[in-house]
């Protein structure tokens, strides 16, 4: 079985609404872990941005061969 951890992402622009944002695999859940906090500190901490992305939970999911190779090579990919 070719298991990693994926999180969807929505996407949120101020007078646009939200939509989604596409995924992000990870080759463990400390890598999913980790991505989201190093995206969360890219952020601003004093206000909300016009834009930005919120993960959703990271969880255990079946993936192709393809994929599983690129996430296992990468540690963590992001796909639209």
């Amino acid at each position: 079985m070719n298991a990693v951890y994926e999180i969807q992402w929505t996407e949120y622009e101020r007078g646009w609404g939200q939509r989604p944002d596409g995924k992000s695999y990870h080759v463990d859940k400390q890598t999913a872990d980790k991505f989201i906090a190093d995206y969360n500190e890219t952020q601003p901490k004093d206000h909300v941005p016009d834009e930005y992305s919120q993960p959703g939970i990271p969880k255990l999911v079946e993936v192709s061969d393809e994929l599983f190779k690129k996430v296992k090579k990468a540690k963590s990919v992001w796909t639209n």
